[in-house]
């Protein structure tokens, strides 16, 4: 019995350090084979704010106060975004001859490597509106010292794909685009940082490398834009991102034979 009382304590010592670890519910209690009222109300209120969180509109006067330049997807509402995925992967006509106009001309001498970044509003706009603007701020005072930044963009109900249509248009180096990542019951205001070197309409998802998990409770904006920075410095020193970035900075794995030889050295 003295055995058994121990090892109950310690189970429950290691139950209640699980429970401070993570943001998911454990042990929320019950009434019967029901939640208890406290647990199934906390449940209904993240839930709702995880709603609120997709159909909310990013406020309109956003992208000026920040200094982007807003252009729109092919989805004109956040329901026909959330209805028609597609349409949010490519942008509207206003905005592509929008953007033409802001293309830069071609240089004869060597420059700088280009660089964009733009804010989507993905499927979080609660995470845009609390972290998207600290997020630029870091990166706008980091980046401008080794690459050429082009004009910020903010794109209204955007997927990640329709970075491929900005670089078809634009033709920057690398694009990265913070977006809004799918709200949890856990948390609503998380972003995204996905960055894709030289991106045109035949890029594909092992193209991109993403960051992501960037909120006060994941990775904090000031870690997540130095790891943004050191990626974008790696896919221009590559001249890669995604799987093939990966490919060229993972060291090979040892084969069996070679791990067989070292285990017999010891």
């Amino acid at each position: 019995m003295a055995s058994e009382s121990k090892f109950d304590a310690a189970s429950a010592g290691d139950f209640e350090a699980m429970k401070r670890a993570t943001p998911a519910r454990l042990g929320v209690g019950r009434a019967g084979p029901r939640y208890t009222t406290a647990a199934m109300l906390a449940l209904r209120a993240d839930h709702a704010r995880a709603v609120d969180a997709v159909l909310t509109e990013v406020p309109r006067d956003w992208a000026k106060l920040n200094g982007l330049l807003e252009v729109h997807s092919e989805a004109r509402s956040r329901d026909e975004y959330i209805r028609y995925p597609e349409r949010g992967r490519r942008l509207d006509a206003d905005s592509i001859a929008q953007l033409k106009r802001l293309k830069m001309p071609p240089t004869k001498r060597p420059a700088k490597s280009s660089v964009l970044i733009c804010v989507g509003d993905g499927l979080s706009s609660a995470a845009v509106e609390k972290n998207a603007a600290p997020l630029l701020k870091s990166l706008n005072h980091s980046l401008p010292a080794r690459y050429r930044l082009m004009k910020p963009l903010f794109i209204r109900n955007a997927r990640v794909r329709i970075e491929d249509h900005l670089g078809e248009i634009l033709r920057p180096d690398i694009i990265c685009m913070i977006v809004g990542e799918r709200p949890g019951l856990a948390t609503v205001d998380s972003l995204s940082a996905y960055v894709i070197y030289r991106p045109t309409l035949k890029s594909a998802e092992p193209d991109r490398t993403v960051i992501s998990n960037i909120h006060r409770g994941g990775i904090p904006v000031a870690e997540a834009a130095r790891k943004i920075a050191t990626l974008i410095d790696d896919a221009i020193r590559f001249g890669a991102t995604g799987a093939s970035l990966a490919a060229k900075t993972t060291p090979p794995a040892q084969s069996l034979s070679s791990l067989a030889q070292d285990w017999r050295k010891k």
